[in-house]
């Protein structure tokens, strides 16, 4: 009895394990399972850290955030800054950037303010 607890405990290991194996899907792809995973094609490319600007930004309702400077890398603003408040979903919960309309013109006027805030 005990073998073939053995023995079915090792075809379900290895059942298990065949099913899990990495597939190249493309050259940027593979997938494990049901998981897609893609490769960054910027090598060593990491987020860039949010900058705090010390500033505040109150939303219409009333809501007090935090503003975040953020630098343009391409388009028509490339090289310019722009400010962004993180605000979470009301119905997911989740938290996402927000870029404020205005948002050139406010990152300019701080950084008129506080030019030492950028590196």
């Amino acid at each position: 009895m005990k073998k073939f607890i053995f023995v079915l405990l090792s075809l379900l290991v290895a059942a298990a394990t065949a099913g899990a194996q990495t597939t190249k899907v493309s050259d940027k792809t593979t997938v494990e399972g049901k998981n897609y995973t893609s490769v960054s094609t910027r090598s060593g490319a990491t987020a860039a850290a949010p900058i705090s600007t010390g500033y505040t930004w109150t939303s219409p309702k009333g809501e007090t955030y935090p503003l975040y400077l953020h630098k343009y890398q391409k388009g028509e603003n490339q090289g310019k800054y722009t400010v962004y408040v993180l605000r979470t979903s009301t119905k997911t919960g989740k938290e996402y950037k927000y870029y404020l309309p205005d948002g050139v013109a406010i990152a300019e006027d701080i950084l008129k303010r506080n030019p030492n805030l950028i590196k």
